[in-house]
Formats: structure tokens, C-alpha cells, sequence
């Protein structure tokens, strides 16, 4: 009997590692996903972010992100004096990575809808969304 209790206490020791270490791993898993979208969505920022802002013709925004419920999950302002195809692809990657992930780890949201500008204007070198 003293056997099958050391069996028992085995086998569920070894659940109870083995459990713990899939629970690090999703965490992990999560945690690098999260991470590569910040690296993109800083790329992206950085692109938008690159040229003053004196003439608000020159200037454009775009939705970006998904929100869980639908949607963008919100909008980015850049130059056309910029490489845009290459920011655009960006930006479409990022939201498809968000939109991935969201289904990926069950992600949900307010489901509200971010208010879409109606153009940009210049302020102190800086563009600014008017809505």
C-alpha cells in the first residue's frame, strides 16, 4: 500500500510541474506576442512621427489596429514625404497581428467605436487630428 501512495503522490506531483510549466509558457507565449506588436506599433510611431509639421496638406492619417469587438482600435497621423507604402504595410501588419492576437488569447473590449477624424492640422510643428 505504501507504494501506491508514493505512485499516486508521483503522478500527481508530476501534473501539478507539468501544469504550472504550460501556465509559464502561455504566459511567456502572450508576453512575446504583446512584445512583438510594441516593437511594430514603436516603428510605426516613430514613422509618423519623424517630420515637423508646417503644412497640413502634406499630411494624412490612417486606421490602425482591430479592436476585439470589431473596428479600428484607432488612428495614426503620418507625412506623405515619408515612405508610405512601406508605413502603410506596416500599419496593415500590426493590425493583423492585433487582430491575430485578439483571437489568439480570447482578448475582449468595450466595443465602442473610436471616432474617425476628418482631417490634420499643424500645431507647434506637431500634427494634430480635427474631428
Amino acid at each position: 500500500m505504501g507504494n501506491n501512495l508514493l505512485k499516486i503522490f508521483l503522478v500527481v506531483y508530476i501534473f501539478l510541474l507539468i501544469s504550472g510549466c504550460e501556465e509559464k509558457d502561455l504566459y511567456n507565449a502572450r508576453s512575446e506576442d504583446e512584445q512583438e506588436m510594441r516593437v511594430l506599433k514603436n516603428e510605426i510611431d516613430k514613422m509618423s512621427n519623424q517630420l515637423i509639421c508646417d503644412q497640413a496638406v502634406d499630411w494624412k492619417f490612417v486606421a490602425i489596429g482591430s479592436k476585439a469587438c470589431g473596428g479600428a482600435s484607432g488612428y495614426v497621423v503620418y507625412s506623405v514625404k515619408i515612405d508610405e507604402k512601406s508605413f502603410l504595410e506596416k500599419v496593415a501588419l500590426y493590425t493583423q497581428k492585433q487582430k491575430a492576437f485578439n483571437v489568439k488569447w480570447g482578448v475582449i473590449s468595450d466595443c465602442s467605436l473610436v471616432m474617425q477624424p476628418i482631417g490634420v492640422e499643424c500645431i507647434n510643428g506637431k500634427p494634430k487630428f480635427v474631428y
